[in-house]
C-alpha cells in the first residue's frame, strides 16, 4: 500500500492532517512517493516521524524566513547586524560591471532547516532503505524530463524537488540541473505504482491550473506558468488511484504562499482525514487480517541519531575567500564529535559573514564512526551598491547611499562608506578586518560626521535658540564576538563638536571643541528581525573616560562674553556610561510587549550642553540622544539621565502595526541658574501606526508629555541613516 502526496507550496501542509488520520487508524505505509512539499512532507514521514510530529514542527517553524532570499538576522554575525538588511535597493557588482539580482531564492535557511530534519537519516544513501521506502520527483531543465529521485543525499533532492522555476535556484545532482518535480509530475502516483503498489492512497492539494481571478501573488503566477505539463501526466496518475483525496476545494481561500495561514491548512487537512477515517481504519482491518504483522503499529519510527566524529573537512567553491579563513570561522575540527546544532551553528558562523550567499554539506560515513564533510560554498559578490529614501521629523529628507566592498586591499576585510544627501547631512566610512586564529577578532578603523539642526529648550519646555550641532569622529577599536549575538571590545576616538548659534535673547553657546575619549563596550543582538521584531535582546553599553579637551567654546549674553567659571563649567576629564537596551517578550505570533531602558550618566561633568544626551524623538538618529516618547528631540539636555519605557506591538494585519506606548524618565539639570530645576521628571505617552513597505517602515505617532502639557505628532518614514 503507497501513499501520493502532491506538491502545492503551503496548500501541501493539508497533507499532514491526512498522515495524522492514517496515524491514528494504524494504517501501515508501505511505499511513500511525493512532490514539492509533497516530497518534504512524504520524506520526513517516510523517515519515521509521525503526522504530529511533523504538524508540530510545522507550527513552530518561521516559513517567512525559510523562503526568503535575506538572511534571517538571527543569522548574521554581531559586526554586520547595524548594516544588514536596511536599504531599498543593493546592487552587486562583479569585474567592475553590475550584476542585477535575480530574484531567484538561494535557500541557505531552508536548507538548514531540512539539514537538521534529516539528521536521523545522514548515512542513508538509498531511500529504499528509509522506514517506508521513498521516492521524490524532479524536472531536468534542460530536457523536461522526469527525474526521479531515490537515492544520495535526501536534503538535496527534497531541495531539488521543490525548487520552484524563477523562485529558488536550480539543484545540481550528478550531471542534471534540477528544478521543480511539479512541471512534469507534481502527483507521482505512477511512481508508486513502479514501486510496486497494488493500492494507492492519493492527497492532491493542486486541483489544476487556477483560474485568472485566483492568480494574485506573484509566486502564484510563477507557480502556474511552470505547471502546464503536469496538467496531460495528472489524466493517467488519477487513473490509477485506488483512494483519492482532493483537498482543492477546502484550499481555494490559499495560495501556494499562504505560509502565514499554516495552522488553518493544517486544520483543514484533518477535517479531510476525519473524514476519511473509517476508510483508512477498514484498510487497516483488513490488510492486518490478510497480512498479520507480528509487531504493534507505531507512528512515531525514528533511528536514532548518533553524533558523527568528523574524519575530514572539504571545502569547494571558493573563489575571493581562502579556506583557512572558511575553516577557522567555521570551528570544526577533524578528530571530534558534533551533534546537528553545533554543525549547524558552525555554518552559520561562516554565512553570518555575508561573504557566502549558499553554504551545503554532505556527510559521508568512512566507517568505525568516521564521517567524511563535503562542504560546498557559493560566495556573494565583493561589491555591493545600496540606495535608501528616508524622511524624519527631526532630521528631514534624505537620500541614503551606501558602497560595500569586501577583500579591499587585503583579504578578510569589509568596506563601506555610506552618506546621508540632506539639508542635515551624515557621513560614515568603516574598515573592518578579521583576526585571530578562529576569526572572532576583529579590527575596526571608522569615521563618522554629522550636521544636525538643534534646538534648544528651557525648563518650561519653551524654544530658547536654535543650532547648527557638528560633529566628527576618527575611531579605532578591536572587537571579540563571543557569539553571533554578543561581543566585547575597546577602542579610542578622537571627537570633534561645534556649535553655531542664531541670535536668542539667552545664552549663546558658540565655538568648538575637540577630545579624546577612551572605552569599552558590551553588546548584544539576539532580535528576530530589523523591522518591529517580536522576540529578543538589543542591548549596546558604553564606558568611557574622555580627556585632553582643548576647547574652543564661548558663552555670550547680549553679545558680551561670559565667564565660564563663573557658572561652574569647566573642560575637565570625566567619565561616561552610556547604556541603551531593548527586549522583546512575544505574545502569539503578531504580539510583542517591548520593554526600553536607557542610562547616559557622566560623572565629573561640567560642561553644559557640549557633551551632554540629547532627549526625546522616536528614532535614534544623533550622537548621544536619548529617545523618549512626548518630546521632540533636545527639549530636554542633561548630563545624567535614566529613562524606562513600555510599549505593545500588535500586528492588526499583515504588516500595519499599532503601538501604544508610555515611559518615565529622572534627569539632571547640568547648571544652577534662574530658569532651571536641578533635577526633573518626564512622563510621556503617544500611539503609532505603522506599515512595512517596500520603501522602509512608515511610522506616525501621536504623543503627548505631562511636563509640556503639548500634544505633538513624529512621523519617520523609510530605513535611518
Amino acid at each position: 500500500m503507497a501513499v501520493t502526496l502532491s506538491g502545492g507550496g503551503a496548500r501541501g501542509l493539508a497533507h499532514i492532517g491526512i498522515l495524522e488520520a492514517i496515524d491514528s487508524a494504524g494504517l501501515k505505509v508501505d511505499y511513500l512517493t511525493g512532490t514539492s512539499m509533497g516530497s518534504i512532507v512524504g520524506a520526513l514521514y517516510a523517515m519515521g516521524y509521525s503526522g504530529k510530529h511533523i504538524a508540530d514542527i510545522a507550527g513552530k517553524l518561521d516559513w517567512t524566513s525559510l523562503f526568503t532570499n535575506q538572511p534571517v538576522l538571527t543569522d548574521i554575525s554581531f559586526e554586520e547586524k547595524d548594516e544588514f538588511n536596511k536599504y531599498i535597493i543593493e546592487i552587486p557588482f562583479e569585474y567592475g560591471k553590475p550584476k542585477l539580482a535575480s530574484g531567484v531564492i538561494s535557500g541557505e535557511a531552508l536548507w538548514l532547516e531540512l539539514a537538521k530534519l534529516c539528521w536521523p537519516v545522514k548515512d542513508v544513501k538509498k531511500f529504499s532503505d528509509f522506514n517506508i521506502p521513498f521516492k521524490c520527483i524532479a524536472t531536468d531543465v534542460a530536457t523536461g524530463e522526469i527525474v526521479t529521485l531515490d537515492s544520495g543525499e535526501i536534503v538535496t533532492s527534497l531541495r531539488a524537488s521543490m525548487a520552484i522555476p524563477s523562485i529558488f535556484t536550480a539543484v545540481k545532482i550528478g550531471d542534471h540541473k534540477l528544478v521543480d518535480g511539479g512541471v512534469v509530475r507534481n502527483f507521482p502516483t505512477i511512481t508508486a505504482k513502479d514501486m510496486g503498489a497494488d493500492i494507492i492512497i492519493g492527497s492532491n492539494v493542486s486541483g489544476g491550473l487556477r483560474k485568472a481571478s485566483q492568480l494574485q501573488t506573484p509566486f502564484d503566477i510563477l507557480y502556474q506558468l511552470g505547471f502546464y505539463k503536469d496538467a496531460e501526466d495528472f489524466k493517467e496518475a488519477r487513473k490509477i488511484c485506488d483512494v483519492y483525496i482532493p483537498i482543492n476545494k477546502e484550499l481555494e481561500d490559499y495560495s501556494a504562499a499562504s505560509f502565514n495561514s499554516v495552522d488553518s491548512i493544517i486544520e483543514i487537512g484533518r477535517r479531510k482525514g476525519r473524514e476519511l477515517y473509517p476508510v483508512f481504519k477498514h484498510m487497516a482491518d483488513s490488510l492486518q487480517a490478510l497480512y498479520p504483522r507480528q509487531e504493534p503499529f507505531a507512528a512515531e519510527r525514528l533511528p536514532f541519531a548518533a553524533d558523527i566524529e568528523l574524519s575530514s573537512i572539504h571545502v569547494d567553491g571558493l573563489l575571493h575567500s581562502d579556506q583557512r579563513f572558511f575553516l577557522q570561522r567555521l570551528h570544526l575540527k577533524p578528530g571530534e564529535c558534533y551533534t546537528p546544532a553545533q554543525i549547524r551553528n558552525a555554518i552559520l558562523n561562516v554565512y553570518g559573514t555575508r561573504f557566502y550567499k549558499l553554504i551545503t554539506y554532505n556527510l559521508t560515513p568512512e566507517g568505525y564512526g568516521k564521517t567524511r564533510m563535503d562542504i560546498q560554498a557559493e560566495e556573494n559578490p565583493l561589491t555591493y551598491v545600496k540606495f535608501a529614501l528616508n524622511y524624519n521629523s527631526f532630521t528631514g529628507a534624505s537620500a541614503i547611499l551606501n558602497l560595500t566592498q569586501r577583500n579591499f586591499i587585503v583579504p578578510n576585510s569589509r568596506s563601506f562608506v555610506r552618506m546621508a544627501v540632506s539639508e542635515n547631512p551624515r557621513f560614515e566610512a568603516e574598515y573592518y578586518k578579521y583576526l585571530g586564529r578562529t576569526r572572532d577578532f576583529g579590527f575596526g578603523l571608522s569615521t563618522y560626521y554629522e550636521n544636525n539642526s538643534l534646538t534648544f529648550y528651557d525648563d518650561s519646555f519653551n524654544k530658547l535658540q536654535p543650532y547648527r550641532n557638528k560633529y566628527f569622529n576618527v575611531n579605532m577599536d578591536v572587537l571579540y564576538s563571543l557569539r553571533r549575538d554578543m561581543a566585547v571590545g575597546a577602542g579610542t576616538r578622537w571627537e570633534y563638536i561645534k556649535f553655531k548659534p542664531q541670535y536668542s535673547p539667552f545664552l549663546e553657546l558658540s565655538g568648538s571643541t575637540n577630545q579624546l575619549n577612551s572605552y569599552a563596550f558590551f553588546g548584544i543582538n539576539s532580535l528576530n528581525r530589523k523591522l518591529y521584531p517580536t522576540k529578543g535582546l538589543y542591548l549596546n553599553m558604553e564606558a568611557g573616560y574622555v580627556y585632553n579637551q582643548h576647547s574652543g567654546i564661548s558663552l555670550n549674553k547680549d553679545s558680551l562674553p561670559i565667564n565660564l567659571d563663573s557658572l561652574g563649567l569647566d573642560f575637565g576629564n570625566y567619565q561616561r556610561l552610556m547604556l541603551k537596551m531593548k527586549y522583546y517578550i512575544p505574545f502569539g505570533t503578531k504580539s510583542a510587549l517591548e520593554f526600553d531602558a536607557t542610562a547616559g550618566l557622566n560623572n565629573s561633568y561640567k560642561q553644559f550642553v557640549t557633551n551632554a544626551f540629547i532627549v526625546g524623538g522616536m528614532a535614534d538618529l544623533s550622537r548621544n540622544q536619548v529617545p523618549f516618547i512626548g518630546i521632540y528631540e533636545g527639549e530636554v539636555v542633561t548630563s545624567n539621565i535614566v529613562a524606562v519605557q513600555m510599549a505593545w506591538q500588535q500586528e492588526v494585519v499583515r504588516n500595519i502595526f499599532v503601538m501604544p506606548r508610555v515611559g518615565v524618565a529622572v534627569y539632571d539639570n547640568m547648571i544652577s541658574m534662574p530658569g532651571f530645576k536641578r533635577t526633573s521628571f518626564l512622563s510621556g505617552y503617544g500611539v503609532g501606526a505603522a506599515y512595512t513597505s517596500r520603501l522602509g517602515p512608515v511610522e506616525a505617532t501621536l504623543m503627548y508629555n505631562d511636563q509640556s502639557g503639548r500634544l505633538k505628532f513624529y512621523v519617520n518614514m523609510g530605513f535611518n541613516f
